[in-house]
């Protein structure tokens, strides 16, 4: 595979990558966040190796405290441009030696060009360094202090060589091996200088390390031993250290650092689809902790609909808006002359209770339909409002639900949750389809319903439905003309439209409103939805992660 084609396979990770963002992950300080853009920063560094293929070889002096790196660092150099000590940790600023041309190369424009507009790391001009060549003496691994750690993991991640060092007393520690493995797993070349220690303690040391070392993953070993000796002005002795700084500088030549560079950038690759079967793991565990939050949260707006059903099991409201929809059919006019001519045939007291003549009537008419109007929406807001208050409540008993209504705030709060004109819309909407039904069966069984109402019977069935129409339910009145007539409200209803019709019409209108009400929940439910898409990473964005892994995964290297 050559650089265009390898730059093409990685060019979009870093974006991908980034999009794995997660609120919950953030509020406890998640470990996969830190991968994450550890892998971010090492796969930018690797773009930028194969865009710049001529920038400088980029050396990490790295170790535990105490091992000499700043010395050595001194030594290279020949100067004292990197501080030593026996307070520790001495280190805290990395020191960068080299030319002035690729000091400029590495700070300004390359994979150090972050640490150095931030100012935390200091460039030393140095004319013994060979040109090609930038290295970097870094703070202690195993530091005291957590922004030190850090400094130096950030340079390890963007070197094109460790220079690794350690004493006969920490070169086996885990807080050092755990970097050791790391290189091994990236194949990054790496050399291990053995320090302060006596020719008798190297010769049992080294065969110990080698194996070590080997365990660890590590293809090629080298290491080197600078032995205890005195230093002056902060530099070893010349011949002290002879075979390690002269090693540093065979990886100037162009060629070196080609190869250097490449084994870096390949070996980078390789170990990608591993990490990000780790990462995807722990992002998908995320998930899986806000799903009982979701779960939560689709059983309570599911329940929404049925909850409002129930509160309307006498469906006064249904029947209603039927016998409404049913009269405006017929004709208010033709309707009312109906009444007139039942106000001859029955006792007077009953119609002095029935004011539906003329404009009081009609302004009757008018506020039975508002108040029922208002009744359906107000339910449903009530519902929807209990929906709110108990999804919430159970949130807040999560901690994790706690911390995204805490950082994302809470819908009901803010007033969007359960707004109420929401559900006046929706009450006009289901009103829109109760007249479709009715005239569906209407526009069939108008002339029937025009022969049903002749006569004594008919005349009590017209003041029947228009007195259910009213009251929305079983009035004195209604209960006196239903039983002048020997017949009931259903029966009133049946006459006109048929049994079947009835039932299918009270079946249909009750679907509808169940499945508007339904439409709403879903919608107010999406706004919990929101937050949780907001607190932890999508499918999409894992599953994008998942296809660069198996692209990643499928390259030949």
């Amino acid at each position: 595979m050559n650089r265009e084609q390898l730059h093409q396979a990685l060019n979009q990770l870093p974006e991908q990558l980034l999009a794995l963002d997660s609120l919950i992950a953030r509020e406890r300080q998640a470990p996969w966040l830190a991968r994450r853009d550890q892998v971010i920063r090492r796969t930018s560094s690797m773009l930028g190796r194969i865009e710049r293929v001529d920038e400088p070889l980029l050396v990490v002096i790295a170790g535990g405290t105490g091992a000499g790196k700043s010395t050595l660092a001194n030594t290279l150099a020949g100067d004292a441009v990197s501080a030593t000590s026996a307070r520790r940790p001495t280190t805290s600023s990395p020191t960068a030696i080299g030319q002035v041309a690729d000091l400029e190369a590495v700070l300004r424009h390359g994979v150090l060009s972050a640490q150095s507009e931030s100012g935390s790391i200091q460039a030393v001009p140095v004319e013994s360094v060979p040109a090609g060549l930038v290295v970097v003496d870094s703070p202690d691994v195993d530091s005291i202090e957590t922004a030190n750690r850090d400094v130096a993991e950030r340079l390890l991640e963007v070197a094109d060589v460790w220079l690794w060092l350690a004493t006969a007393r920490t070169y086996a520690d885990e807080a050092g091996m755990v970097y050791l493995r790391q290189a091994a797993r990236l194949d990054v070349s790496s050399l291990i200088v053995l320090t302060q220690v006596s020719l008798a303690e190297a010769d049992e040391i080294i065969p110990d390390l080698e194996d070590k070392l080997h365990e660890a993953g590590h293809r090629q070993v080298e290491i080197y031993v600078v032995p205890q000796v005195e230093t002056a002005q902060q530099q070893l002795p010349v011949s002290a250290a002879a075979a390690v700084v002269e090693r540093i500088r065979d990886l100037a030549p162009e060629q070196e650092r080609a190869e250097h560079r490449w084994r870096t950038v390949i070996g980078g690759v390789r170990a990608l689809p591993d990490e990000l079967d780790e990462l995807i793991s722990e992002v998908e565990t995320d998930r899986a902790s806000v799903l009982a939050l979701e779960n939560t949260l689709e059983q309570i707006y599911g329940a929404a609909p049925q909850r409002v059903i129930e509160q309307l099991k006498d469906a006064a409201p249904l029947r209603h808006e039927v016998l409404r929809r049913w009269s405006e059919l017929v004709g208010d006019g033709w309707l009312q002359r109906q009444l007139h001519a039942a106000a001859s045939r029955f006792p007077r007291g009953i119609f002095d209770r029935l004011p539906f003549f003329g404009k009081r009537g009609e302004a009757i008419q008018q506020q039975a339909v508002e108040q029922a109007r208002e009744g359906v929406a107000g339910l449903i807001t009530e519902v929807l409002e209990h929906a709110a208050g108990e999804v919430e409540s159970n949130w807040r008993a999560n901690g994790n639900g706690r911390v995204i209504l805490d950082r994302l705030g809470s819908p009901r709060a803010s007033g969007e949750a359960a707004q109420y004109e929401q559900a006046q819309e929706l009450v006009e909407a289901w009103e829109k389809r109760v007249a479709e039904h009715v005239a569906t069966i209407g526009q069939e069984k108008l002339t029937q319903a025009r022969r049903a109402t002749t006569g004594i019977n008919a005349t009590v069935t017209s003041a029947a439905v228009v007195l259910f129409t009213l009251s929305g339910g079983l009035t004195l009145g209604e209960v006196a003309l239903t039983a002048a007539g020997s017949t009931t409200t259903h029966t009133v209803l049946s006459r006109i439209l048929g049994e079947r019709n009835v039932n299918q019409l009270i079946e249909d209108i009750r679907v509808d409103l169940e499945q508007l009400i339904e439409g709403l929940a879903k919608q107010q439910a999406g706004l919990y939805r929101d937050l949780l898409e907001q607190a932890v990473p999508s499918d999409e964005h894992i599953v994008a992660v998942q296809e660069y892994r198996q692209r990643l995964g499928a390259l030949q290297l």
